[in-house]
Protein backbone atom coordinates (compact mmCIF):
# COMPACT_ATOMS: atom_id res chain seq x y z
CA UNK A 1 0.00 0.00 0.00
CA UNK A 2 1.05 3.78 -0.66
CA UNK A 3 1.79 5.84 1.93
CA UNK A 4 -1.37 8.63 2.85
CA UNK A 5 -1.55 10.67 0.34
CA UNK A 6 -1.24 14.57 0.06
CA UNK A 7 -5.26 15.18 0.41
CA UNK A 8 -4.35 13.41 3.79
CA UNK A 9 -1.97 16.08 4.67
CA UNK A 10 -4.00 19.53 3.09
CA UNK A 11 -6.64 18.55 5.64
CA UNK A 12 -4.28 19.45 8.32
CA UNK A 13 -2.91 22.76 6.93
CA UNK A 14 -4.98 25.13 8.89
CA UNK A 15 -4.00 23.20 12.32
CA UNK A 16 -0.55 23.60 11.97
CA UNK A 17 -0.28 27.25 10.63
CA UNK A 18 -1.13 28.58 14.50
CA UNK A 19 2.61 26.48 15.31
CA UNK A 20 4.32 27.64 12.34
CA UNK A 21 3.47 30.99 13.20
CA UNK A 22 5.07 29.84 16.85
CA UNK A 23 8.22 28.84 15.49
CA UNK A 24 9.02 31.77 13.12
CA UNK A 25 8.29 34.24 16.43
CA UNK A 26 10.50 32.25 18.29
CA UNK A 27 13.35 32.35 15.39
CA UNK A 28 12.61 36.23 15.19
CA UNK A 29 12.89 36.51 19.21
CA UNK A 30 16.04 34.25 18.79
CA UNK A 31 17.87 36.32 16.98
CA UNK A 32 18.04 34.43 13.74
CA UNK A 33 17.19 34.32 10.18
CA UNK A 34 16.10 37.06 8.03
CA UNK A 35 18.66 39.16 5.70
CA UNK A 36 20.00 42.43 6.66
CA UNK A 37 19.11 45.47 5.07
CA UNK A 38 22.05 46.84 2.80
CA UNK A 39 24.68 48.85 4.78
CA UNK A 40 24.18 51.96 2.75
CA UNK A 41 20.21 52.23 3.94
CA UNK A 42 20.78 51.04 7.15
CA UNK A 43 23.31 54.23 7.41
CA UNK A 44 20.11 56.16 6.44
CA UNK A 45 21.42 57.02 3.47
CA UNK A 46 18.58 56.38 0.69
CA UNK A 47 20.62 57.21 -2.76
CA UNK A 48 20.14 55.46 -5.90
CA UNK A 49 22.82 53.29 -5.69
CA UNK A 50 21.52 51.83 -2.68
CA UNK A 51 17.99 51.22 -4.17
CA UNK A 52 19.64 50.13 -7.35
CA UNK A 53 21.37 47.29 -5.37
CA UNK A 54 18.17 46.36 -3.50
CA UNK A 55 16.30 46.48 -7.23
CA UNK A 56 18.71 43.92 -8.68
CA UNK A 57 19.34 42.11 -5.44
CA UNK A 58 17.50 41.39 -2.55
CA UNK A 59 14.16 43.36 -3.84
CA UNK A 60 14.26 40.58 -6.46
CA UNK A 61 12.55 43.37 -8.58
CA UNK A 62 14.20 42.32 -12.00
CA UNK A 63 12.18 39.20 -11.95
CA UNK A 64 9.38 40.54 -13.46
CA UNK A 65 11.05 44.32 -14.79
CA UNK A 66 13.17 45.49 -16.80
CA UNK A 67 15.44 48.16 -17.57
CA UNK A 68 15.90 48.57 -20.41
CA UNK A 69 17.16 45.32 -22.17
CA UNK A 70 17.94 43.84 -18.67
CA UNK A 71 15.75 42.03 -16.05
CA UNK A 72 12.60 40.42 -16.72
CA UNK A 73 10.34 41.84 -19.13
CA UNK A 74 7.00 39.68 -19.38
CA UNK A 75 4.90 40.19 -15.63
CA UNK A 76 6.12 43.57 -15.41
CA UNK A 77 6.28 47.15 -16.55
CA UNK A 78 9.93 47.62 -17.92
CA UNK A 79 10.62 50.84 -16.02
CA UNK A 80 13.29 51.74 -18.74
CA UNK A 81 12.47 54.60 -21.62
CA UNK A 82 11.23 51.25 -23.75
CA UNK A 83 8.31 50.81 -20.98
CA UNK A 84 4.64 52.38 -21.25
CA UNK A 85 3.69 55.35 -22.34
CA UNK A 86 7.35 55.58 -23.55
CA UNK A 87 8.74 56.84 -21.07
CA UNK A 88 11.25 55.78 -18.13
CA UNK A 89 9.37 55.04 -14.64
CA UNK A 90 11.01 58.36 -12.98
CA UNK A 91 9.27 60.14 -15.56
CA UNK A 92 6.07 58.20 -15.84
CA UNK A 93 5.32 58.03 -12.52
CA UNK A 94 4.04 62.14 -12.99
CA UNK A 95 1.10 61.13 -15.90
CA UNK A 96 0.37 58.05 -13.65
CA UNK A 97 0.13 60.51 -11.02
CA UNK A 98 -2.39 62.87 -13.01
CA UNK A 99 -4.41 59.08 -13.46
CA UNK A 100 -4.21 58.60 -9.86
CA UNK A 101 -5.42 62.23 -9.00
CA UNK A 102 -8.68 61.85 -11.16
CA UNK A 103 -9.17 58.51 -10.10
CA UNK A 104 -9.46 59.14 -6.50
CA UNK A 105 -10.29 63.03 -6.34
CA UNK A 106 -7.53 64.00 -4.35
CA UNK A 107 -3.94 65.25 -5.14
CA UNK A 108 -0.86 62.26 -6.04
CA UNK A 109 2.31 63.11 -6.50
CA UNK A 110 5.18 60.95 -8.55
CA UNK A 111 6.42 59.77 -5.21
CA UNK A 112 2.81 58.78 -4.26
CA UNK A 113 2.56 56.67 -7.11
CA UNK A 114 5.64 55.29 -6.57
CA UNK A 115 5.12 54.25 -3.13
CA UNK A 116 2.00 53.27 -3.98
CA UNK A 117 2.91 50.67 -7.02
CA UNK A 118 5.57 49.36 -4.18
CA UNK A 119 3.37 48.95 -1.38
CA UNK A 120 0.05 48.44 -2.42
CA UNK A 121 0.46 47.19 -6.22
CA UNK A 122 -3.27 45.90 -6.68
CA UNK A 123 -4.71 49.25 -5.83
CA UNK A 124 -3.29 49.95 -9.87
CA UNK A 125 -2.80 47.68 -11.87
CA UNK A 126 -1.19 48.90 -15.65
CA UNK A 127 -3.27 47.90 -18.87
CA UNK A 128 -1.85 44.36 -20.14
CA UNK A 129 -0.63 43.14 -16.81
CA UNK A 130 -1.92 41.25 -13.74
CA UNK A 131 -2.39 41.98 -10.06
CA UNK A 132 0.84 39.10 -9.83
CA UNK A 133 3.24 41.72 -8.02
CA UNK A 134 4.19 39.94 -4.07
CA UNK A 135 4.37 42.04 -1.27
CA UNK A 136 8.01 43.38 -0.44
CA UNK A 137 7.26 43.51 2.75
CA UNK A 138 6.48 40.03 3.55
CA UNK A 139 8.50 36.99 3.51
CA UNK A 140 10.91 35.95 1.38
CA UNK A 141 11.63 39.40 0.21
CA UNK A 142 11.48 41.28 3.64
CA UNK A 143 12.48 45.15 2.89
CA UNK A 144 12.73 47.66 5.68
CA UNK A 145 11.07 50.77 5.49
CA UNK A 146 14.46 52.21 4.43
CA UNK A 147 15.20 49.73 1.66
CA UNK A 148 11.40 50.75 0.84
CA UNK A 149 12.71 54.41 0.52
CA UNK A 150 15.83 53.42 -1.65
CA UNK A 151 14.40 51.30 -4.36
CA UNK A 152 11.81 54.19 -4.56
CA UNK A 153 14.77 56.77 -5.31
CA UNK A 154 16.41 54.33 -7.84
CA UNK A 155 12.72 54.20 -9.46
CA UNK A 156 12.65 57.96 -9.39
CA UNK A 157 16.30 58.50 -11.26
CA UNK A 158 15.31 56.77 -13.82
CA UNK A 159 14.65 59.28 -16.28
CA UNK A 160 13.73 61.73 -13.50
CA UNK A 161 15.70 63.43 -10.56
CA UNK A 162 15.89 61.83 -7.19
CA UNK A 163 13.91 62.94 -4.03
CA UNK A 164 13.89 61.30 -0.79
CA UNK A 165 12.32 64.42 0.86
CA UNK A 166 8.78 63.80 -1.14
CA UNK A 167 8.66 60.01 -0.16
CA UNK A 168 5.88 59.41 2.52
CA UNK A 169 5.68 55.93 3.38
CA UNK A 170 2.77 55.03 5.69
CA UNK A 171 3.59 54.96 9.42
CA UNK A 172 4.01 51.55 10.68
CA UNK A 173 5.74 50.22 8.01
CA UNK A 174 8.16 49.01 10.26
CA UNK A 175 5.71 46.46 12.32
CA UNK A 176 3.49 45.45 9.46
CA UNK A 177 7.04 43.94 8.31
CA UNK A 178 7.43 41.69 11.57
CA UNK A 179 3.82 41.06 11.75
CA UNK A 180 4.14 40.01 8.31
CA UNK A 181 7.28 37.77 9.34
CA UNK A 182 5.37 36.21 12.07
CA UNK A 183 2.60 34.69 9.75
CA UNK A 184 4.99 32.99 7.55
CA UNK A 185 4.07 29.55 6.98
CA UNK A 186 6.40 26.96 7.18
CA UNK A 187 6.00 23.38 5.69
CA UNK A 188 5.25 21.10 8.91
CA UNK A 189 7.19 17.90 7.67
CA UNK A 190 11.04 18.28 6.96
CA UNK A 191 11.49 16.99 3.35
CA UNK A 192 14.88 16.15 1.39
CA UNK A 193 15.61 18.46 -1.10
CA UNK A 194 17.84 15.56 -2.49
CA UNK A 195 15.25 14.03 -2.93
CA UNK A 196 13.05 16.59 -3.82
CA UNK A 197 15.46 17.39 -6.36
CA UNK A 198 15.57 13.73 -8.19
CA UNK A 199 11.80 13.62 -8.54
CA UNK A 200 11.63 16.82 -10.13
CA UNK A 201 13.87 16.44 -12.69
CA UNK A 202 12.65 12.28 -12.97
CA UNK A 203 10.68 12.80 -16.32
CA UNK A 204 8.93 9.58 -15.78
CA UNK A 205 8.28 9.68 -12.49
CA UNK A 206 5.17 10.71 -10.28
CA UNK A 207 6.42 14.29 -10.42
CA UNK A 208 8.03 15.26 -13.36
CA UNK A 209 7.86 18.80 -12.94
CA UNK A 210 11.48 19.23 -14.97
CA UNK A 211 9.31 18.69 -18.16
CA UNK A 212 7.77 21.87 -18.07
CA UNK A 213 9.81 24.09 -15.68
CA UNK A 214 13.57 25.09 -15.87
CA UNK A 215 15.71 25.66 -13.33
CA UNK A 216 19.05 27.24 -14.16
CA UNK A 217 20.11 25.12 -17.64
CA UNK A 218 17.88 21.99 -16.46
CA UNK A 219 14.13 21.58 -17.26
CA UNK A 220 12.17 22.66 -20.52
CA UNK A 221 10.36 26.10 -20.88
CA UNK A 222 7.15 25.36 -21.31
CA UNK A 223 5.87 26.67 -17.77
CA UNK A 224 7.37 29.80 -16.21
CA UNK A 225 11.03 28.96 -14.48
CA UNK A 226 11.72 28.36 -11.23
CA UNK A 227 15.37 28.96 -10.81
CA UNK A 228 14.86 31.87 -8.01
CA UNK A 229 11.06 31.28 -7.27
CA UNK A 230 11.36 30.88 -3.15
CA UNK A 231 13.22 34.38 -3.52
CA UNK A 232 10.25 36.14 -4.48
CA UNK A 233 7.02 34.17 -3.11
CA UNK A 234 6.70 32.41 0.06
CA UNK A 235 6.12 28.76 1.20
CA UNK A 236 2.08 28.93 1.10
CA UNK A 237 2.03 30.54 -2.03
CA UNK A 238 4.21 28.03 -3.47
CA UNK A 239 2.29 25.36 -2.00
CA UNK A 240 -1.09 26.47 -3.37
CA UNK A 241 0.73 26.54 -6.75
CA UNK A 242 1.47 23.03 -6.86
CA UNK A 243 -1.96 21.79 -5.84
CA UNK A 244 -3.92 24.58 -7.72
CA UNK A 245 -2.22 25.74 -10.22
CA UNK A 246 -5.04 26.94 -12.05
CA UNK A 247 -5.80 29.67 -8.96
CA UNK A 248 -3.08 32.18 -10.19
CA UNK A 249 -1.67 31.09 -14.21
CA UNK A 250 1.51 33.42 -14.34
CA UNK A 251 1.40 36.09 -17.27
CA UNK A 252 2.89 34.48 -20.75
CA UNK A 253 1.78 31.25 -19.76
CA UNK A 254 -2.08 31.28 -20.18
CA UNK A 255 -3.34 28.32 -21.59
CA UNK A 256 -5.50 28.84 -25.08
CA UNK A 257 -7.90 25.78 -26.81
CA UNK A 258 -6.93 25.10 -30.78
CA UNK A 259 -10.05 23.60 -32.62
CA UNK A 260 -8.87 22.91 -36.27
CA UNK A 261 -10.91 22.20 -39.12
CA UNK A 262 -10.79 18.75 -38.73
CA UNK A 263 -12.40 18.46 -34.99
CA UNK A 264 -8.45 18.26 -33.61
CA UNK A 265 -8.33 19.80 -30.25
CA UNK A 266 -5.14 21.33 -29.62
CA UNK A 267 -4.58 22.47 -25.71
CA UNK A 268 -1.45 24.25 -24.32
CA UNK A 269 0.69 27.78 -24.38
CA UNK A 270 1.22 29.72 -27.16
CA UNK A 271 5.33 29.72 -27.56
CA UNK A 272 5.54 30.84 -30.71
CA UNK A 273 3.32 32.51 -33.70
CA UNK A 274 3.46 33.97 -37.08
CA UNK A 275 0.86 34.27 -40.17
CA UNK A 276 1.65 30.85 -41.17
CA UNK A 277 1.34 29.08 -37.68
CA UNK A 278 1.04 29.08 -34.27
CA UNK A 279 3.12 26.28 -31.97
CA UNK A 280 1.71 25.39 -28.78
CA UNK A 281 3.11 23.33 -25.78
CA UNK A 282 1.35 21.13 -24.61
CA UNK A 283 0.95 19.66 -20.54
CA UNK A 284 3.73 16.58 -21.64
CA UNK A 285 6.47 19.42 -22.33
CA UNK A 286 5.94 18.62 -26.66
CA UNK A 287 5.18 21.49 -29.18
CA UNK A 288 2.23 21.12 -31.12
CA UNK A 289 2.44 22.79 -34.80
CA UNK A 290 -1.16 23.97 -36.20
CA UNK A 291 -1.21 26.06 -39.59
CA UNK A 292 -2.79 29.03 -39.60
CA UNK A 293 -5.25 28.37 -42.30
CA UNK A 294 -6.27 25.08 -40.48
CA UNK A 295 -7.56 26.94 -37.90
CA UNK A 296 -11.12 27.06 -36.95
CA UNK A 297 -11.44 28.40 -33.72
CA UNK A 298 -9.34 29.44 -30.59
CA UNK A 299 -9.98 30.55 -27.11
CA UNK A 300 -8.46 31.64 -23.72
CA UNK A 301 -8.60 28.67 -20.79
CA UNK A 302 -8.88 29.23 -17.47
CA UNK A 303 -7.71 25.62 -16.76
CA UNK A 304 -3.32 25.79 -16.07
CA UNK A 305 -1.56 22.85 -18.64
CA UNK A 306 0.17 22.05 -15.05
CA UNK A 307 -2.17 19.13 -14.03
CA UNK A 308 -3.94 19.40 -10.76
CA UNK A 309 -3.42 16.05 -9.34
CA UNK A 310 -0.59 16.44 -7.25
CA UNK A 311 -2.35 15.76 -4.53
CA UNK A 312 -3.63 12.19 -5.35
CA UNK A 313 -0.46 10.87 -7.41
CA UNK A 314 2.04 12.41 -4.44
CA UNK A 315 2.50 11.05 -0.81
CA UNK A 316 2.77 13.41 1.89
CA UNK A 317 6.73 12.37 1.64
CA UNK A 318 7.29 13.17 -1.69
CA UNK A 319 5.81 16.01 -1.73
CA UNK A 320 7.39 17.63 1.20
CA UNK A 321 10.97 16.41 -0.67
CA UNK A 322 9.78 18.77 -3.54
CA UNK A 323 8.86 21.36 -1.66
CA UNK A 324 11.77 21.45 0.46
CA UNK A 325 13.70 21.45 -3.37
CA UNK A 326 11.88 24.37 -4.00
CA UNK A 327 12.23 26.25 -1.27
CA UNK A 328 15.95 26.02 -1.63
CA UNK A 329 15.53 28.11 -4.89
CA UNK A 330 16.58 31.41 -3.95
Amino acid sequence: MRRHLLGVAALTVAVVLAIAALGELITRVSGEGGERPAAAVVAGVATPEAGEAIFWGKGKCSTCHAVGGRGGAVRGPDQGATGPLGQPIGLRAEARARERSRATGRPWTAADYLVESLLDPGAYVVAGYKNEMPNPLRPPIRLAPDEVRAAIVYLQSLGGTPDPAAIALPPGLAAQAQAAAAEEWRAYVAGDAKKGERLFFDADGSAGCGRCHRVGARGGDVGPELTHIAGTRDARFIVESILEPSKVIASGYETVLIVTKDERHVTGIVRRESAAAVEVADSQGRIQRVATRDVRRRAPQAISTMPGNFGEILTVEEFHDVLAYVLALR
